[in-house]
C-alpha cells in the first residue's frame, strides 16, 4: 500500500467512476484499475462492487475510505511540518521531463542562480503527467510540465514557453518531400515515442484515436539522442516539440495538420506553504 495508491483510491470514490477520476488525476485508467486491484489483492477483499450504473463502495471499501481519508490528510500534515522545519534547507525537488526541460531548464537555473544563488535544485525526471500527480501529493516542490488543456485549481503555475509539437523524419524519408502532410500519411507510421508516463504520449495517442488512425510505436524511450539517431538513419519518425531536435542534411521538421498548440509550465501546489526557496524559483519562472 502506497501514497499514490491511496490518493488513486480516494479520487475514484469522489466519482465512483473511473474514467472520471482519470481525467482529474491524468493518469491512465488502465493504471487506477490495476491500483484498485493490487490494494483488494493486498488485503484480500472487494473495495467496490462493479453496477452498471457505476462502482459502488463495499462495507470494507467504506471503511477502508473513512480511514484512507485520516491518512491522507496526516501526510499532508506531515509534509508540511517537514518542510517547515526545514526551511533553512535551500534545495528544492523539481519534476523534469527530458523533452520540456531541454527547452526550458538551461534558463530558468540561469535565472534562478542570477537572483538566488544558494537555492540548490534537486532534478526528478518523469513525464509531465507522473509530474502533476508527485506535485499534488507533496512527492516534488514544483515540476515542469506541458499541457494543451487548462489546469485545475489545485497548482500555480506559470508559462514557460509556448510550442508546437512537430514530426521528425529522415531527409530520405518520402514524407520530407511533402509541401503539407495529410492526416492519412500517419496511419501506421513507425514511431519513437517518449515512455507513457509523459503528456506527448498521450496527446499522439488520443490524436489517432480521435482521427481513426493506427499508431504503430516501434520504440519508447526517453534518451533524445537514440531517438535522433532512430530518426535520422530512416529506422522511425518522432513527436516532438519544436526545437527540441535540430534539423539537419539528414533530419526534417515537419509540421502536422490539427495537432493542437502546447504550453509548457512551471508548476506547484496551490494553498500549500511555499518555501523561501521555491518562492525564488517561482520568480525566476516570471523572468525567462
Amino acid at each position: 500500500m502506497t501514497l499514490t495508491q491511496l490518493k488513486y483510491f480516494q479520487t475514484i470514490c469522489k466519482y465512483n467512476n473511473i474514467t472520471r477520476a482519470s481525467a482529474e488525476l491524468h493518469i491512465s485508467q488502465p493504471s487506477l484499475s490495476s491500483a484498485v486491484k493490487e490494494l483488494e489483492q493486498e488485503f484480500g477483499v472487494a473495495l467496490f462492487n462493479r453496477r452498471s450504473r457505476g462502482l459502488e463502495l463495499t462495507p470494507e471499501g467504506q471503511y477502508f475510505l473513512e480511514e484512507t481519508n485520516k491518512l491522507l490528510t496526516q501526510a499532508e500534515h506531515l509534509a508540511d511540518h517537514m518542510k517547515q522545519l526545514g526551511n533553512d534547507n535551500h534545495t528544492v525537488s523539481l519534476g523534469l521531463p527530458a523533452m520540456s526541460g531541454s527547452l526550458v531548464f538551461a534558463d530558468l537555473l540561469q535565472a534562478l542562480y542570477a537572483r538566488s544563488p544558494g537555492t540548490h535544485i534537486q532534478v526528478m525526471e518523469n513525464g509531465s503527467l507522473a509530474n502533476r500527480t508527485k506535485v499534488l501529493d507533496n512527492t516534488l516542490d514544483a515540476a515542469i510540465i506541458t499541457r494543451n488543456s487548462p489546469l485545475s485549481s489545485g497548482y500555480g503555475h506559470v508559462a514557460l514557453r509556448h510550442v508546437d509539437i512537430c514530426l521528425y523524419v529522415a531527409a530520405s524519408n518520402p514524407l520530407a518531400s511533402k509541401d503539407r502532410l495529410s492526416i492519412e500519411d500517419l496511419n501506421r507510421l513507425p514511431l519513437a515515442m517518449l515512455p507513457e508516463d509523459t503528456f506527448l504520449n498521450d496527446c499522439i495517442r488520443q490524436f489517432y484515436h480521435d482521427k481513426g488512425l493506427t499508431l504503430n510505436v516501434v520504440v519508447r524511450t526517453n534518451q533524445l539522442a537514440t531517438i535522433q539517431q532512430l530518426v535520422a538513419n530512416n529506422t522511425v519518425a518522432s513527436f516532438l516539440l519544436d526545437h527540441v531536435l535540430e534539423e539537419s542534411s539528414d533530419i526534417i521538421k515537419l509540421t502536422v495538420p490539427e495537432l493542437p498548440p502546447t504550453e509548457i509550465d512551471l508548476i506547484w501546489k496551490a494553498g500549500h506553504q511555499i518555501s523561501p526557496h521555491l518562492r525564488n524559483l517561482i520568480a525566476a519562472a516570471r523572468c525567462i
